[in-house]
């Protein structure tokens, strides 16, 4: 006895040597701490006013139903292990087989406790070893958990993780806190402009420096439904200068619905002119599912941003083409291509789709106002001509004088 005292894990030791609460009746817990165990004498009380029970030692207990705080009552497997438990020797395989009944019966924590005496009766029981865990190394048993730990893993957050992943982990759970905080107070100053404290509110935002605080005033920005709120979240997102702050501005200045808002957050992006909004208001031109009003509105962005790489992509937005469904669909729904040429209908069972050039002449005026050129209207190929002709490199003469 000795030697399994000395082999086996206190949880271990603890669950094979006390007999199982369910074994002795239900466990009530009690909401100032401790326990009662026993069996519940008026089960069928309704509404409850009360909990009688019967202690394994004869004694009735009354409680208060504000005294219980959860009633425990075992499971019928969980009976039955109590009852067979006794049947089955100490040896390694009385304790195997006791394991596998356990396994069959889903009780993990006991079938744990045997699995750990059969190796404390047997240390080479492989099927055991293998049951718990372990792998055989070089001839020496060892578990996941030891080879893990000496290769510098560390268990967390269910998962074997490096310092290094955890260390990225815990600062990401701080930065969302962080985060989070922010949002409360930008929603809090952001209704003080609507109040006497609007200067405070102003102020307060105008001045943030933190760079977590981009989440918080991105959704501002894109949600508040006050637009004279959302030009000074703009202005404050413009003040920070992170990339994912000019990002909900590009956004901000196509989507909103208030043309001065919209024109406010190009201003604040012509400053930094970012490539990278650029190329965000060059994708706008070609939505996969809009109509030419996106379209016109990100040419009127790319107009503000003045950049003469834009030219290619403003040309191939002159005329788009859309589709519209017309018979059994939805009015208005459409989708859009790129081209200049003719409309017509697409034959089939279902609703007929009719296919409509339309002309974008916010598209026009960005095109005149970076080019200079005026005159070739919505005329794609012209433009074409016109736009190969200047890139075209000049003729330069290499040849060496004599």
């Amino acid at each position: 006895m000795t030697h399994w005292l000395g082999r086996v894990s206190p949880a271990a030791l603890l669950l094979a040597l006390m007999p199982l609460a369910s074994a002795l009746g239900d466990v009530f817990l009690l909401t100032q701490g401790g326990e009662v165990v026993g069996t519940l004498q008026n089960a069928d009380e309704s509404p409850r006013a009360s909990y009688v029970i019967l202690t394994p030692q004869g004694v009735t207990v009354t409680l208060a139903r504000s005294q219980v705080k959860q009633w425990l009552r075992p499971k019928p497997e969980e009976i039955e292990y109590e009852k067979i438990r006794p049947r089955y020797p100490d040896t390694p395989e009385g304790q195997w087989k006791l394991a596998e009944w356990c396994k069959e019966q889903k009780l993990n924590a006991e079938r744990k406790v045997h699995l750990e005496r059969v190796i404390a009766l047997d240390s080479d029981h492989e099927a055991a070893r293998r049951a718990l865990g372990y792998t055989k190394i070089d001839g020496k048993w060892t578990t996941q958990r030891e080879v893990m730990t000496k290769q510098g893993y560390q268990w967390y957050r269910n998962r074997w993780r490096t310092q290094q992943e955890i260390d990225i982990l815990e600062q990401k759970g701080k930065t969302n806190l962080v985060e989070k905080d922010w949002m409360q107070k930008i929603d809090r100053w952001s209704a003080w402009l609507l109040t006497d404290r609007a200067e405070e509110g102003r102020r307060n935002l105008l001045t943030i420096e933190d760079p977590t605080a981009v989440k918080g005033l991105a959704y501002g920005l894109l949600h508040n439904p006050n637009p004279q709120v959302r030009v000074v979240l703009a202005q404050a997102l413009a003040a920070l200068g992170t990339i994912e702050g000019q990002r909900a501005l590009a956004v901000c200045a196509i989507e909103d619905g208030i043309e001065d808002v919209r024109g406010a957050c190009l201003e604040l992006l012509k400053k930094r002119h970012d490539p990278s909004i650029v190329e965000y208001f060059v994708s706008r031109l070609r939505p996969k599912k809009s109509d030419n009003a996106r379209v016109n509105l990100a040419a009127v962005a790319l107009k503000a941003m003045n950049e003469p790489s834009t030219i290619g992509p403003l040309i191939d937005a002159l005329v788009t083409v859309h589709k519209f469904k017309v018979g059994n669909a939805n009015p208005g729904q459409m989708s859009t291509t790129f081209g200049s040429g003719g409309g017509g209908l697409a034959m089939g069972g279902g609703p007929k789709i009719l296919l409509q050039p339309m002309q974008n002449p916010d598209v026009l005026d960005a095109l005149t106002a970076i080019t200079g050129q005026s005159g070739l209207g919505f005329d794609v190929p012209a433009w074409r001509t016109w736009y190969a002709g200047q890139r075209k490199p000049q003729a330069v003469d290499v040849r060496r004088d004599k």
